[in-house]
């Protein structure tokens, strides 16, 4: 799956799946003021512990883009495909940033079945308001999933 928010001014990193497995698509956006990030990671299945899969996802993104901690929190948006993940009753609110850390933070979370052809979504405290790059992305989504709830 190729994203595009080239409109909101991010560029692809290059040979992220040799850090990122199963990663397809890595965008990034580094100004002076700010870090952000998107992840397409496709799965054949899920991992047994979503949460460690998250964490580290975190941290090996935050790594790749070359986030530099003085500056700014990288704010990192992620999409997961995965088949039948639908039916497994993640809730992907779970997931995403209750807090900022400082460091690195989920602010956003989609959830795509390409089996049932769904998708579920979450996003952090701030992003309701100023989401822009996450409403791009579910828009994107939405021509090819249907948007459903948990």
């Amino acid at each position: 799956m190729e994203l595009s928010l080239v409109e909101y001014g991010f560029k692809k990193v290059e040979e992220a799946e040799v850090m990122l497995p199963g990663c397809s698509c890595l965008l990034k956006k580094q100004t002076l003021y700010m870090n952000r990030a998107v992840c397409v990671v496709e799965l054949s299945q899920l991992p047994e512990n979503f949460s460690s899969f998250i964490f580290q996802l975190r941290r090996k993104v935050a790594f790749k883009i070359r986030f530099i901690p003085i500056f700014y929190v990288v704010g990192i948006q992620v999409i997961i495909v995965c088949p039948n993940i639908a039916s497994a009753v993640i809730d992907p609110s779970k997931y995403v940033a209750k807090f900022d850390n400082q460091w690195a933070i989920i602010q956003s979370l989609f959830l795509v079945d390409p089996m049932s052809k769904t998708f579920v979504q979450a996003r952090s405290w701030g992003q309701f308001v100023t989401g822009e790059y996450q409403e791009s992305i579910s828009r994107q989504l939405s021509l090819n999933y249907m948007l459903v709830g948990i």
